[in-house]
């Protein structure tokens, strides 16, 4: 398919968009960036991330260059102009699953008739001291990283967890003075 008719996958998109922030950039920073990140929703193993790469680069939306002084074989990966073009077509798209997010604890709530009272409040309270880790994660993770508009970007993974955090606390409420306890 031609670079001008795919579309960005959000894994795609996400990939181009940090070698156009990094370039030049290898594919070692790459997963090292990703490895770091506290926030990253997308799979980023090594394993996931080198076909990435290479779809990019089949479509003309990166370059590789092999770095000459580099003896391992290292190759600078850049954004292409053709690779700007898709990554602004991406940042532009919105689609419906972008709107409400898969949420892994949402979908583990609706299977609550199987714990017991005391497991139910146990798992609230462990969910929220785990929320609450990652806060910290991020707040110290924000204050390392770089990146354009990043006061927004930390503001919304922070208010997500924070409102993780309210929802968790009106679940145990309505769990305490509820017959579904």
């Amino acid at each position: 398919m031609p670079a001008g008719k795919h579309q960005l996958t959000d894994n795609e998109g996400t990939l181009l968009s940090l070698v156009q922030r990094l370039q030049p950039t290898t594919t070692y920073q790459i997963i090292k960036v990703y490895a770091g990140s506290p926030v990253s929703n997308y799979s980023t193993s090594k394993g996931r991330t080198y076909p990435v790469i290479a779809r990019l680069e089949e479509l003309g939306l990166i370059s590789k260059t092999r770095i000459t002084t580099d003896k391992r074989g290292t190759e600078e990966l850049r954004c292409t102009e053709a690779g700007r073009r898709a990554l602004k077509a991406w940042v532009k798209q919105i689609r419906p699953e972008h709107l409400l997010i898969e949420d892994p604890l949402r979908a583990r709530v609706q299977s609550f008739e199987l714990l017991t009272p005391t497991e139910r409040t146990e798992w609230i309270l462990e969910t929220k001291r785990l929320l609450h880790g990652k806060l910290r994660e991020l707040d110290a993770y924000g204050k390392e990283v770089d990146v354009p508009f990043k006061d927004f970007v930390h503001d919304n993974a922070v208010r997500s967890l924070r409102a993780r955090m309210d929802w968790l606390d009106m679940l145990d409420l309505y769990l305490r003075t509820s017959d579904a306890a």
